[in-house]
């Protein structure tokens, strides 16, 4: 029987069938979709390497800092004050452009608000561990960077379309070309100026373009009209979201807070850097989960073997991509930084290391925050964050007192290890996705791992500790080669699927690439 046939149970209403036959193959349309998240995520990673190579050979760490620090205030303003009315708006059936100018109104009013907050705060937060030379900056840094909420807050809500109707090659279009003119800019200015208002004004360019493209994109045209009962709606849901988001901002970055609070802006650089290359591997697969997965699952959020064939299916692509990404970065992680990244940042190796298996945990757990969040269940989403915070909140202080920016590293990554367990207890006890059944989709991509892990430490063994690029990158190829052939080969004798999976994958992959030329033709 095919895995994506519908069957109904004998106590299904005939009304429930027929609105599952309505979305015929929610994988295939993930999957289709996925690839312009892959395709976007893919090219503003590369982006994002250019800048943050050339900023990190440029600039000081104390400059770096203060700008990681004005980020964090973006990011930490912005989250507390999240309404959660876009995600509601994505999981609500029917017509919502009766909804869209309340949304949008209320957007605008909290970009407002948050501008004057951060320009009027930036002097007393430049006080935080910025050393005295260097507070006249941090002022003049952070209350440029408020210009940012400004920008955000008057982005068209119309461009939630964009995922609820799986459009995603307008959000390719979208997040590349705002994120190319940042870079440019960026390059432009770093080789002219040689200071770090170069990084500033690259990313105001950023959030205008972003802005300005949404109108572009989008034929919605929003206006100021804010109606009571409709936000009192959307905040039904939205409460939940808003609750996701705090605490888990509070996950993402409150170890940035703490080191930058605890240890000062110097440290927080080399923190934040190991911190994105650790996980820009994974940020493209947790998008993906969050942009595709959530409005596929949706559509059929009623049909709970559907649900479930699917998140099977997500799980073992989740473990066939995330795991060999995980061990290269720990495998190749010390030679990557001592090739590449200017030897003051070297401390950053072992916090890489650690902070791989942190991504490779996050990655595999991300595959459930879209199912909860389609089914209707947030609270236990909200929940587990709860149980997450709390680890770190009993952990982080000790280990950073301990062992520095590595305790944190290690603080971070205890918390997935100690709470994804009752996650899947959750999983398995509410909606019978078996735990060992959860866990056996990702026993072969450990197992290739393993053998490319072990094969890339002999050969670095014999090659001795001092090679070049050309041999980085010989490596890094032969491990994937390695890690494909132990995938492809443990499936042949245990007849897991895998080699169906890829062979379905380059198959849609060929479809979507077919399509697009079609449609470049015509």
């Amino acid at each position: 029987m095919d895995s994506h046939e519908v069957v109904k149970p004998d106590n299904m209403p005939e009304t429930q069938v027929k609105a599952t036959k309505e979305e015929p193959d929610l994988y295939r349309l993930s999957i289709k979709s996925g690839y312009w998240v892959i395709a976007t995520q893919a090219s503003s990673q590369m982006l994002g390497f250019i800048k943050t190579f050339l900023t990190a050979w440029l600039f000081l760490l104390e400059d770096l800092g203060i700008v990681g620090a004005a980020l964090l205030l973006l990011d930490v303003l912005n989250t507390f004050t999240q309404t959660g009315f876009e995600t509601a708006l994505i999981q609500k059936k029917g017509e919502i452009r009766d909804y869209l100018d309340t949304a949008w109104t209320a957007g605008v009013l909290k970009g407002i608000g948050l501008f004057v907050i951060m320009y009027v705060s930036a002097p007393w937060i430049a006080q935080l561990r910025v050393p005295a030379d260097k507070v006249t900056l941090a002022i003049a840094v952070f209350r440029t960077m408020a210009v940012c909420f400004l920008l955000q807050g008057f982005r068209n809500i119309g461009a939630i379309y964009f995922n609820k109707d799986f459009q995603f090659h307008k959000i390719f279009i979208l997040s590349v070309g705002s994120t190319l003119a940042e870079v440019i800019v960026l390059v432009i200015l770093a080789l002219t100026l040689r200071t770090i208002w170069s990084v500033v004004i690259a990313r105001v360019v950023c959030v205008t373009l972003s802005t300005a493209g949404s109108y572009l994109l989008s034929e919605v045209r929003p206006r100021l009209h804010f109606a009571v009962s409709k936000a009192r709606e959307l905040w039904k849901y939205g409460r939940w979201i808003f609750g996701q988001n705090v605490l888990g901002y509070l996950l993402e970055t409150g170890d940035d807070f703490f080191v930058w609070f605890y240890l000062g802006v110097s440290p927080l650089a080399v923190y934040q850097y190991a911190y994105r290359f650790a996980n820009a591997p994974f940020m493209w697969i947790n998008s993906l989960y969050l942009q595709v997965l959530f409005p596929a699952y949706s559509k059929v959020q009623d049909d709970m073997a559907r649900l479930r064939a699917a998140y099977f299916k997500v799980v073992r692509i989740s473990a066939a991509i995330a795991v060999p990404l995980s061990l290269l970065v720990f495998s190749l992680g010390p030679d990557f930084v001592r090739l590449f990244l200017p030897e003051r940042l070297h401390p950053m190796i072992p916090v890489l290391q650690i902070l791989a298996f942190k991504g490779l945990l996050k990655s595999l757990g991300s595959t459930r925050v879209p199912f909860f969040q389609a089914v209707g269940k947030p609270q236990i989403l909200l929940f587990l964050m709860w149980l997450r915070v709390s680890i770190l909140c009993a952990t982080i202080y000790f280990l950073t007192r301990t062992w520095g920016i590595v305790g944190t590293a290690v603080s971070v990554t205890l918390v997935n290890v100690l709470a994804d367990p009752i996650a899947l207890f959750i999983m398995s006890n509410r909606y019978k996705i078996g735990i060992l059944d959860t866990i056996k989709q990702s026993l072969l991509p450990f197992a290739a791992g393993v053998l490319m892990v072990a094969s890339l430490l002999g050969a670095k063994y014999l090659l001795g500790r001092d090679f070049g690029y050309v041999t980085f990158f010989a490596l890094s190829t032969a491990g994937a080669v390695i890690y494909l052939i132990g995938l492809i080969g443990l499936d042949r004798l245990k007849s897991c699927g895998y080699s169906e999976l890829l062979l379905e994958q380059f198959d849609l992959l060929k479809g979507v690439v077919l399509k697009a030329k079609r449609a470049g033709v015509s």
